[in-house]
């Protein structure tokens, strides 16, 4: 009966240190597997985009049609919620009927070159989405260039002399005049942006911005030019 009762306590006391064995195991397999961290968001970034670029003035005429606008620049993220970032735009838009016709001109068109620094602020910022509003200033350069129709030439009296693609210029056009300002400029608006994962380096935006030109007033585009910038693109 005493064997019976010592081997029984033995039964009971492996089984207990095999539970306990396990157990520990368990606990040693779930600590070994922690969940990996978020990568940290790089605080410089460069950033491209291109869209549309709508232009009117304040005396309510039409200084410039619609055209495209192309956007770079880099930034530094100061905190989480405060960015600065400086851009160099560029714009390029036709000149409407009614300038056409006070130039007394045909066609033409402007480009714009504009260096920007500005502050941006999010009002909010998480994981994955953020919504941010912006505004600064710089300075910009404008060119006016309009185009001269080519005609009275007699095509046929160069093409002997070796211009063999000369005639494709008769019924062309060639720059005729030009003018250009230069000016200050602020500017301000909001956007909104989307991280890709699994890689939360790059950044996908969407943009609207106002920038205000303190174009002079004896010059084209004419005083108080304003546009309405709105871009597309991505941060990296």
């Amino acid at each position: 009966m005493k064997k019976i009762w010592i081997l029984s306590v033995t039964v009971l006391l492996c089984a207990s240190l095999q539970a306990q064995s396990s157990s520990s195991s368990s606990q040693a397999a779930t600590v070994a597997k922690p969940t990996p961290a978020p990568a940290a968001t790089p605080r410089w970034f460069v950033q491209g985009a291109a869209g549309g670029a709508l232009a009117t003035g304040l005396s309510g005429q039409q200084y410039m049609n619609a055209g495209f606008a192309g956007m770079g620049g880099a930034g530094y993220r100061l905190t989480r919620r405060l960015t600065i970032e400086g851009d160099v735009d560029y714009f390029h838009n036709g000149v409407p009927t009614p300038a056409l016709q006070v130039a007394g001109e045909s066609s033409g068109h402007y480009n714009t070159i504009a260096f920007t620094g500005n502050p941006m602020f999010y009002l909010m910022r998480g994981p994955k989405f953020g919504f941010y509003v912006i505004g600064g200033g710089g300075y910009s350069h404008i060119a006016a260039s309009f185009g001269k129709p080519l005609s009275g030439i007699n095509c046929n009296t160069y093409s002997p002399l070796g211009y063999a693609n000369f005639a494709n210029f008769c019924n062309g056009t060639i720059t005729g005049s030009s003018y250009s300002s230069n000016q200050a400029l602020y500017d301000v608006g909001m956007g909104f942006e989307g991280r890709l994962y699994p890689n939360r380096r790059w950044v996908l935006f969407t943009q609207a911005r106002y920038l205000h030109y303190s174009t002079p007033g004896n010059q084209l585009p004419g005083p108080g030019l304003g546009m309405a910038q709105i871009l597309g693109g991505i941060r990296w």
